[in-house]
């Protein structure tokens, strides 16, 4: 009996050894995607887009960063392809920056596997438009950017 009570725990023993030794050889072997680095500039309209590099064949993670700024008011749209976001901002997010203002977001989310199409980039939307109300000589916006600088990198 005291045998059989032995062998039966070295047995769990055995199988949770086995489980937390596949657990950590699983969590070990992430994929890692890395963006491509960089700073470029864009003028209304265009987007400034990042090549993410990212195994075809699975799922991977991506730790990067990114940095937007402009000389004036300025609206941007983040965007990516086959970005699943962990952090903010996510894909859609509308991002408004004020005369000279900079902003950091750290990017972190899963690249899922893709055709080697995947990408993390900032639309130049718009420039913000003044508030005008009928019967107002309005004359646009004033102080809005003519260009957008989006520099990204990896952590």
């Amino acid at each position: 009996m005291l045998l059989s009570a032995n062998i039966r725990q070295l047995r769990y023993f055995v199988v949770g050894a086995a489980l937390l030794s596949a657990y950590a050889g699983s969590t070990a072997q992430a994929a890692t995607a890395t963006i491509e680095a960089g700073e470029k500039t864009v003028s209304k309209g265009e987007l400034a887009e990042f090549k993410v590099s990212a195994p075809r064949d699975t799922s991977s993670e991506l730790s990067a960063w990114c940095e937007v700024s402009a000389g004036g008011a300025a609206k941007l749209t983040f965007d990516g392809e086959h970005y699943i976001p962990l952090s903010d901002p996510a894909v859609g997010d509308a991002v408004t920056l004020k005369p000279g203002e900079t902003k950091r977001f750290d990017i972190t989310g899963t690249i899922e596997k893709n055709k080697g199409d995947a990408y993390i980039g900032f639309l130049f939307a718009d420039v913000p438009q003044a508030m005008c109300f009928p019967g107002m000589e309005c004359g646009g916006a004033t102080g809005g950017a003519e260009s957008v600088k989006v520099s990204c990198g990896n952590r």
